[in-house]
């Protein structure tokens, strides 16, 4: 199969998003999928959609998607006013036939050949963090009985978002950080499931502020990371109002 790029939890990170798109393209790679949230907490929605459509990135919904047609959310108060403030500029440009498409497009879920990309968990949920950041030291029976009732939906492989964190987990509960292997290209085993994350573009939480993605190419799946002009994203974050200064300061760590 020809390599494609799984990315997720952009959140309106435009220089992030662009600086991924402009890796992949110096790798050839054309077929993107997003696995959803590619709005909230950033200050570029509109121009994150265009990109994407002009790209044509397959977008999945997340949190942040769904939660832009809901009147309350299980938010804390600073996504919650991010995300009251993406509604107002959606509904600003509602009438864009690209926003328009983009929304009329957006999938709960994508499956290819044996294949499963969503945004929470192969379950369905799109907000479940089916492992956090505590767990890669130990993994509970409560995580593992969760991972095997996920891997129950998983014909081989489920590529999952949301908890902003890369990593790979097999069926018998090897879990491995990117970082761990130093990036290098993670062979897929036959008849071994496999949940792939492939980390955040916009928003990174494991202490890496570089945009991080994966590549598959139908035997291995690889982690990259990408630097991008955070300070130029940052710099838009603080001069609206509305977007939190917790939201722009945890960028420089990556947490």
């Amino acid at each position: 199969m020809q390599p494609q790029a799984i990315i997720a939890d952009i959140h309106a990170n435009f220089e992030a998003f662009l600086a991924v798109l402009d890796d992949l393209k110096q790798k050839s790679i054309t077929e993107i999928i997003s696995l959803g949230d590619l709005v909230g907490y950033g200050p570029n929605p509109i121009e994150c959609i265009i990109l994407s459509l002009e790209h044509n990135v397959i977008n999945l919904y997340g949190n942040h998607e769904l939660a832009l047609f809901k009147d309350k959310t299980n938010f804390n108060p600073a996504a919650q006013r991010a995300i009251d403030w993406t509604k107002q500029v959606i509904k600003n440009n509602q009438r864009h036939p690209r926003i328009k498409s983009f929304f009329d497009n957006l999938q709960y879920e994508y499956k290819k050949n044996n294949i499963i990309y969503t945004h929470g968990s192969p379950k369905g949920i799109i907000d479940e963090y089916v492992i956090k950041k505590e767990d890669f030291f130990k993994l509970t029976p409560e995580v593992k009985k969760n991972l095997k009732d996920n891997f129950e939906l998983v014909e081989e492989i489920g590529f999952i978002g949301h908890t902003h964190i890369p990593y790979i987990c097999t069926s018998d509960f090897y879990l491995v950080h990117p970082e761990w292997q130093e990036y290098q290209p993670y062979p897929l085993l036959p008849g071994t499931k496999t949940i792939i994350n492939p980390g955040s573009v916009g928003q990174p939480r494991d202490n890496d502020p570089r945009a991080c993605y994966a590549v598959f190419d139908g035997q291995t799946v690889t982690h990259h990371r990408v630097k991008y002009d955070l300070e130029t994203t940052i710099k838009k974050m603080q001069e609206n109002l509305v977007l939190d200064k917790a939201l722009w300061m945890r960028l420089r760590k990556g947490i």
